[in-house]
């Protein structure tokens, strides 16, 4: 008790005050600057994970506008419509055209005729190297001298590592188009649904007699 009745020196005061402020500079670091530095380690971290997914969405904005403005600007004088049944030629093509991927895939729908004008619909997916590649495939599809419409395109990276270069998955519908006038054959076409036939009442009445 004595201790706590002493009357400190000048000297030991002075210390006393130093030593208070290295607890509340010790008790600040380890409670307040410590864990708001580790903070913004992480809030850093996060940071730079964002602007790259940032980047890679940019990159593939970009690529797909590339894609649609191809599209949109296909000059349609390009292409012609064939006579029924093309499917042969259409076939070759796309094999041909897709064999410099690393894989592809081809599903054809029954043909629908509407008119004079058949629609062959087909879904096909491929894994290339690259955006660009990817664009310029569809491009060249979409330019090729048999009529053909793209639709649903959908292309996402193999490797969400290296979005930006590196390969891609790419799925997408298409139709050729084909026309009836100096058709080489019926085959495969759907048949036609026979009129239904209606008749008056009077005429019923003839027929019952």
């Amino acid at each position: 008790m004595k201790f706590l009745s002493k009357d400190f020196t000048q000297r030991e005061k002075i210390l006393l005050v130093i030593l208070a402020i290295l607890l509340v500079l010790v008790f600040y670091y380890y409670a307040v600057d410590m864990p708001l530095r580790n903070q913004e380690e992480i809030l850093n971290a996060q940071k730079s994970v964002l602007e790259t997914d940032v980047q890679v969405a940019e990159a593939k904005v970009a690529e797909y506008e590339k894609m649609e403005e191809t599209l949109k600007n296909v000059d349609a004088n390009a292409s012609r419509m064939e006579s029924y049944n093309n499917r042969t030629n259409e076939i070759n093509f796309l094999n041909d055209l897709l064999a410099k991927t690393s894989a592809y895939s081809i599903g054809f729908s029954p043909v629908t005729v509407e008119g004079n004008q058949v629609r062959r619909e087909f879904s096909l997916a491929y894994t290339c190297g690259s955006y660009s590649e990817a664009m310029d495939l569809l491009k060249q599809l979409s330019q090729c001298k048999y009529r053909c419409l793209i639709s649903d395109v959908s292309c996402a990276p193999v490797d969400t590592n290296t979005a930006l270069n590196g390969a891609v998955n790419v799925s997408a519908n298409a139709t050729f188009y084909e026309t009836l006038v100096n058709k080489t054959t019926e085959a495969g076409l759907p048949e036609a649904e026979p009129e239904e036939q209606t008749t008056t009442a009077e005429e019923d009445a003839a027929a019952l007699q």
